[in-house]
């Protein structure tokens, strides 16, 4: 048995960007939007319906609309355009229809994981917009999905790094679970894919880099993520990316919620330990999903492509082409770098995160990590590089130091010069005030003069 995320989980080589999208939409709603349109016949609907209702019995949950393509019952721009369609009535619905849930007051639906459905939202309390996951209707008598919901929200409330998305709180309403964390004012990698094509190289490996920067983080505390894809990482107006969705991560707490056998994750990334559903598996599982993630960023789609089940097989034996075959812009260094990352063998791929980030560095400087005439100096060349980082970094903090001491300086050159003006205006008074008094007044209690002598 395997379980992946069920809504825009497949993309597939030119898939549109509407099967990527998570929309919280029922096979029944696309089907009639598609019958109205004359896309489908009543015995195509029908004939997927009963599909659909098997692949669920045999553990292989599809949708509908999923398995019209795949029967050659629509194609798969009419499938983008109707669920488009769909997206659009489900905003304009939430607009019409505002709801709450506990403290938080929906705005509009985001997307659709393994687990629940996220909407954005806004904190009545705080005023603020959050991002609210809230648990599936079908999963909430299951008490091992219930679990797993509640566990990722406190793993990922426990932890706190600039890349990845931050979790605020947890709380429940009747049966209803859900949990409330930042909401990233940006589009995910995959949208942004969908709608540019490739990304540019260096692009490509800074949002790498900082999500192996959360993978090193996560590893600090014994913590697979098992779902790393460009759908789960959003990136923000500055470019900062962001891994989420913690709905299939690994912990100490697994053994007691996986049963036997089950598999976690999207078959598009999954590594290869991974789809055979083997326990024992590490940061390194992260590591070949990266890589896959980078392959679609610098491509434009996943390594491989078909049902999920094929797919699975292929990461598990097949060979991935090359990503020069379709963007021959991609350097032999980053080919090299791929290649570790998305070993079959665990063994096989990067041994250290360190060791990883330095490849990934050096293909940045334009250099081949597996090229012998650059190896000798490949340490010398790095060492300098982050010589020269260093050096850049210790003159901005020089820099504000100088800062600093100017504007000590200006605050006391400040209050010196209002120390001058207090006295003038103390003195002037006083002054003012002995003048307005006469030469007979009363002065200030001084011993008279002494009084003349008559001269002898």
């Amino acid at each position: 048995m395997y379980v992946i995320a069920p809504w825009g989980a497949r993309s597939g080589r030119g898939a549109p960007a509407a099967w990527t999208r998570e929309l919280h939409m029922s096979a029944k709603t696309f089907a009639q939007l598609a019958l109205e349109n004359g896309l489908l016949t009543e015995a195509q609907v029908e004939d997927c319906r009963k599909l659909v209702e098997s692949e669920a019995a045999a553990g292989r949950p599809k949708r509908l609309e999923d398995l019209a393509v795949e029967r050659g019952y629509l194609t798969a721009e009419a499938a983008r355009a109707l669920n488009t369609a769909l997206e659009r009535l489900a905003r304009d619905q939430g607009k019409t229809s505002p709801q709450r849930i506990g403290g938080y007051e929906i705005l509009s639906t985001i997307g659709e994981g393994g687990l629940g459905v996220v909407y954005k939202a806004r904190q009545v309390s705080m005023g603020r917009t959050v991002a609210l996951k809230v648990l599936h209707k079908k999963w909430i008598k299951d008490e091992e999905f219930k679990k797993r919901f509640l566990l990722e929200a406190r793993l990922a409330g426990r932890l706190s790094h600039q890349n990845l998305i931050q979790v605020y709180d947890v709380g429940r309403q009747g049966d209803m679970l859900y949990f409330s964390m930042e909401h990233i004012d940006g589009e995910t990698v995959e949208d942004l894919v969908n709608r540019e094509g490739p990304m540019d190289q260096d692009r490509a490996l800074n949002i790498a880099l900082q999500i192996l920067r959360a993978i090193a983080y996560m590893k600090r505390f014994d913590i697979v993520h098992r779902d790393i894809k460009p759908g789960n990482i959003m990136l923000t107006k500055s470019g900062i990316a962001k891994l989420g969705d913690f709905g299939f991560v690994k912990s100490k707490f697994d053994a007691l919620l996986a049963p036997d056998g089950e598999v976690l994750g999207t078959p598009d990334y999954i590594s290869p330990e991974q789809a055979m559903g083997t326990e024992d598996i590490d940061w390194r599982s992260d590591i070949y999903s990266l890589g896959c993630t980078l392959y679609h960023m610098l491509v434009g789609n996943p390594p491989f492509e078909g049902t999920g089940s094929a797919v699975m097989r292929k990461h598990i034996r097949a060979e991935w082409p090359s990503p020069r075959e379709f963007n021959p812009a991609v350097g032999e260094g980053v080919c090299t770098v791929l290649e570790r990352m998305m070993a079959k063998n665990p063994a096989d791929r990067y041994q250290t995160i360190e060791e990883l980030f330095e490849d990934l560095e050096y293909v940045k400087m334009g250099q081949d990590p597996r090229s012998p005439r650059l190896d000798a100096g490949r340490s010398t060349i790095l060492r300098a590089f982050k010589i020269e980082r260093s050096k850049r970094d210790r003159r901005e903090t020089e820099l504000d130091i100088v800062k600093k001491q100017n504007l000590w300086m200006k605050l006391a050159l400040g209050v010196l010069a209002l120390v001058v003006v207090v006295l003038v205006v103390v003195i002037g008074f006083l002054w003012t005030r002995m003048a307005a008094l006469g030469p007979g007044a009363p002065g200030p209690d001084f011993p008279p003069p002494p009084a003349p002598t008559a001269p002898r």
